[in-house]
Parts: structure tokens; sequence; C-alpha cells
């Protein structure tokens, strides 16, 4: 090896041994981790509660401010618990507020903060099909200074009693129309989803029942179709085997004449 390549490459090693403890100084920065507990779906009126633990409060900032919003009506306030690793708990309560601000700072030593929110479940501005309609019920940001970074929203599907009903059979024809390829089955069940999306129920639980009673028909339509097609093909295996018999005892009655 030459001097002027041995110098390239010590420079090599030696740079990349700082890369590697410079970032075994730093470490992995990870985000703040949460977990929420609220229901899937809930009724529109229906009183819920939204809860989450947050945890990992440190380990992209040591002060900043946790920052919580939700669409629940009627609330009773938000409940935020600040957690220690001995477990010592501190309770703030925000009592009719839809949002709260609280700082977090390294010399509380946090272990983890327990968030919970108590209201009713919104109205519904615009249903959808797929995916379904859903509110915010609970939505977590850190804010250090100007900056703002989203840390985790928890969303519900809300329904009515009528949407509810009309999505209930939408599935029943969707999954009828799956196993058929009736343009008809699948052009009513189109029609349903664009019903239910424009708050029309009943028109799309009438369409719904259409695909359901189209792709049944185009179900018993190909059945007897392949029931027709074995038939046909079971007199032409007769055929063709009485035809094959014929001739065996034809040729056998050549022979015989022979003799």
């Amino acid at each position: 090896m030459t001097k002027m390549s041995w110098i390239r490459s010590s420079k090599g090693i030696t740079l990349l041994a700082v890369l590697v403890f410079a970032f075994a100084a730093v470490g992995v920065v990870t985000a703040v981790s949460v977990s929420a507990d609220a229901p899937a779906e809930a009724q529109v009126g229906e009183e819920i509660t939204v809860s989450a633990t947050i945890s990992d409060v440190y380990e992209t900032s040591e002060q900043w401010t946790l920052n919580g919003t939700t669409q629940l009506q009627n609330v009773t306030g938000w409940e935020v618990t600040k957690v220690t690793p001995s477990g010592d708990e501190n309770t703030t309560r925000f009592d009719g507020s839809t949002t709260f601000d609280v700082p977090i700072s390294a010399e509380e030593n946090l272990d983890h903060v327990n968030v919970s929110i108590t209201g009713d479940v919104p109205p519904i501005e615009t249903f959808s099909y797929d995916p379904p309609q859903s509110f915010v019920g609970a939505d977590f940001t850190r804010i250090e200074g100007n900056n703002e970074n989203a840390i985790e929203t928890i969303t519900v599907h809300h329904f009515t009693t009528d949407s509810s009903d009309a999505r209930a059979l939408i599935d029943e024809a969707d999954e009828a129309v799956n196993e058929t390829s009736s343009d008809e089955a699948q052009s009513d069940l189109s029609g349903a989803i664009s019903s239910f999306e424009n708050g029309n129920f009943p028109n799309a639980k009438n369409l719904s029942q259409s695909a359901i009673d189209a792709a049944e028909s185009a179900k018993q339509s190909q059945q007897t179709t392949q029931l027709v097609l074995y038939g046909v093909g079971a007199l032409v295996l007769l055929a063709l085997l009485g035809g094959g018999i014929y001739y065996w005892r034809s040729q056998q009655d050549d022979y015989d004449k022979l003799r």
C-alpha cells in the first residue's frame, strides 16, 4: 500500500469512528407514545369517555406544553393527571372546556400523563360509507415556542339509527354483489352508497335490497347455466360412449362374418 492511499484510508477510518461515537452519544430520538382507550363507534348524542396515557414525555424535549382538543359536546371537561415513577399523582381539571394546555418540565420527573374527557357524541355533518364517517374524540399536540407537532388523534366512528340500518344493508348487498358479476347489481350497490352519503337512507336501503335481489337472480341464472352445461356435457359423453359401443359391436360382427 502506498503512503498516499494509507493516509486516505486512515482518514476514512477516523471519520467513521467519529460518526459512530457521535451517534452513540446522541442515541435514537423517539416520539411521545400514546395508549388510547376509546369506543370504536358510538351513536350520536351518546355520552362517552375518551382516555389516553401519554408516555416517554421527555424523549424529544424536557420543556414543552401538552395541548388537547375534542369534538365532543356538552363536555364535563378534561382531567389531566401527571404521574411520577414513584406513583405520585397531580391532577388538574378543566371543567366544561373542550381544550386544555398543560406544561411539561423535567423538574416534575414524570413517568407518564393520564388524560380523559367525557362528553356527548356530536351530530354528523357528512356521511361516508368507506371510510366510515368519524369525529375527533381527542387530539393531542406538542407545543414548543412557535412550533406545534401532532402527537396523536383519536377518532371514533359515529352513527345514527337510520345510518346504521342503511350501512348494515349495504354491507349485505356488497357481499352478495361480490359473489356475482351482475352489472345491474353493481349499479344498484353504487346507487345505494351514493344515497347513503347524501343522507337519503330510505333510498339507500331500497337500492341495497335491489342489489341483493339482482345478485341472487344472477347467481341463480349462473347456477342454471352451469346445470345446463353439465347436462349437455353428459349427453355428449353418453353419445360418444354409445357411438363407441356401436362401432365396437359392428367391428365384432364384421369379424364374425369373415370367420
